[in-house]
């Protein structure tokens, strides 16, 4: 079975709730990682989280954000790249939405993948009761 693209691109358009800046334009992401590059994932998230031993909840949600999107997003609009990764952008509410696009766009890849072998498992758990 050959795998769907695992990458796909999508549109955000979303004023900062604090700023009222206007964030918009296209990502392109990876829809799910290597090993390596959630090694690599992990190995940023316990960066960002330092080693605090009881972190904030806000923390933990940060460290997230930042580290899922830094291994995930390929390409996105200049306002992005200027923002060193979302790192000095002062509306919290355009990370948490680029971040839940990425992960639907995780979600649909799988939903992909799965109907490929989908018509496989069936044919075979017909065969075996027949």
């Amino acid at each position: 079975m050959e795998l769907p693209k695992n990458e796909s691109q999508f549109e955000v358009d979303v004023l900062g709730d604090t700023t009222y800046k206007k964030y918009d334009g296209q990502f392109t992401v990876r829809c799910i990682l290597t090993m390596g590059q959630k090694h690599a994932m992990e190995l940023e998230k316990s960066r960002l989280l330092g080693s605090y031993p009881n972190p904030s909840a806000d923390l933990v949600g940060l460290a997230e954000i930042f580290a899922n999107l830094r291994a995930k997003v390929i390409d996105g609009p200049e306002w992005w790249k200027q923002s060193q990764g979302g790192s000095l952008i002062k509306d919290e509410n355009a990370l948490v939405i680029l971040y839940n696009k990425v992960l639907d766009a995780e979600d649909e890849w799988k939903m992909k993948v799965k109907e490929l072998a989908a018509p496989k498992e069936l044919a075979t758990s017909e065969s075996q009761t027949q």
